[in-house]
């Protein structure tokens, strides 16, 4: 069984939920908005292997919405976030959110009761109730020229446009997003703000200023985006904007070895840097990680539980007889996305909030797996991958072992299927099953032909 459960299966068909939305949706029933499409963004299920808890079992996902507005007949898009619930939770839901918003934010809230469904309307998250407040155009011009801009200039300025882009929004967790602005002389800029559930972003701050301070005048070095401050009261990081283009959209077979020769000395040069503060994750952690994650595929994908369990045990094996290497700084969520292109094949490097203490091998082993989920073709995938080990391999102090490097890449593929399973990802078990038919055959002979 791929989907949830049965009581959870409409949420995950976007045309149905289009419909019942079309339906249910107080401004679709007053005739005010025609739903023209429905897209399921960030689907996380969360369930209890034991079946007394099953009950507690809950699907939350967004839906991106487009639409149109009878009366102007302009276009009208909007994010709802909904939690589903098994039984008669949704009530007690509700009512607890409603407790917790303040004001107008009541009216952003839906309880379908009869579809054990809550919703929230963004900007309005009830773990993130800032959001409401850092996307309203009239506060960010205001605090452009009273907080931010002064960390830059030291003096005021003035604001002639702005305009608010969400980049990526993951409901009760964070929300990015740009403010490109004009000022009065003509002068375009973009600054990103980065809204956290908590106040981790203070700490994150701190990190990002000492690679920043590392990464000065230093061309072995990734960009690092300036960091214009921390505000605690909006629980939000402040980053300057760097222009630049997207590697994954520049990369090509032509291309490859330089800029994987590049990436690969920034790399060495980016996990050299000290920083203390930091959990470690050992190699041991990652298989009991993966280990637990590969028996919930297991009850869902149960043709295939043989084939995990077989992989689960080699990599067990194989760990006894790896080498030992000097555990460095680690991004950890290394991938091709995260990178920007500069002048003078500089590469620049964004989002730091899972920066750990690992094997070295661990943020290659992720660039390298996450490229299987972008349909590269033509062979380009195996070459970047082969490109950036080689490079990496030469320039390292560490004697690296190519059977280390695949082990860790093993087990990135089996995470990959993990995700693939908790986002509830179109043509999933197609996915599952090519993940795990990867990692099961993965070698760099292979990649090297």
């Amino acid at each position: 069984m791929s989907k949830p459960s049965q009581e959870f299966a409409i949420f995950m068909d976007s045309n149905k939920m289009r419909i019942l939305f079309q339906h249910e949706l107080p401004d679709c029933l007053t005739g005010g908005w025609k739903l023209t499409d429905c897209q399921i963004q960030h689907p996380r299920y969360k369930t209890y292997l034991n079946p007394k808890s099953r009950d507690k079992s809950f699907l939350a996902l967004a839906y991106h919405l487009k639409g149109i507005n009878e009366q102007t007949q302009k276009a009208d898009e909007r994010i709802l976030y909904v939690k589903a619930y098994l039984g008669d939770r949704s009530h007690d839901e509700y009512l607890k959110a409603r407790d917790l918003a303040k004001g107008s934010q009541q009216s952003a809230i839906l309880h379908l009761d009869k579809y054990g469904m809550v919703g929230w309307f963004f900007p309005y998250d009830p773990a993130l109730p800032m959001l409401d407040k850092v996307l309203d155009k009239a506060f960010a011009e205001k605090y452009l020229v009273e907080f931010l801009l002064l960390q830059q200039q030291g003096s005021s300025a003035i604001i002639r446009d702005i305009a608010i882009n969400i980049i990526n929004y993951r409901p009760e967790i964070r929300c990015t997003y740009r403010y490109d602005f004009q000022r009065l002389s003509g002068n375009k800029k973009a600054v990103y703000g980065k809204t956290f559930v908590d106040n981790k972003g203070a700490e994150i701050q701190h990190r990002i200023v000492t690679l920043y301070k590392h990464a000065e005048n230093n061309p072995e070095s990734f960009v690092i985006p300036s960091p214009l401050g921390y505000d605690e009261n909006l629980n939000t990081l402040w980053l300057d904007g760097l222009s630049g283009q997207s590697l994954l959209e520049h990369i090509s077979d032509k291309n490859a070895d330089r800029l994987m020769a590049q990436l690969a000395r920034h790399l060495v040069d980016f996990q050299d840097v000290a920083m203390t503060g930091l959990a470690v994750i050992s190699e041991e952690d990652m298989l009991v990680e993966i280990q637990k994650k590969v028996v919930k595929l297991q009850n869902v994908f149960q043709d295939l539980s043989i084939r995990f369990e077989r992989l689960v045990n080699q990599l067990y094996c194989e760990k006894a007889n790896l080498p030992l290497l000097a555990n460095r700084l680690s991004h950890g969520d290394f991938h091709i996305q995260q990178l920007l292109l500069m002048k003078a094949d500089r590469i620049a490097l964004f989002d730091f909030d899972e920066l750990t203490v690992a094997s070295p091998l661990m943020d290659m082993a992720n660039f390298s797996a996450d490229l299987y989920s972008l349909n590269l073709g033509n062979g380009l995938t195996e070459k970047l991958i082969n490109c950036l080990y080689k490079a990496y391999k030469k320039i390292s102090d560490d004697d690296l072992n190519d059977s280390h490097f695949i082990w860790h890449i093993r087990i990135q593929l089996l995470t990959r299927a993990y995700r693939s399973y908790i986002q509830q990802k179109p043509d999933l078990e197609w996915l599952v099953l090519g993940y795990l038919a990867l990692a099961e055959t993965f070698s760099l002979e292979k990649h090297a032909e």
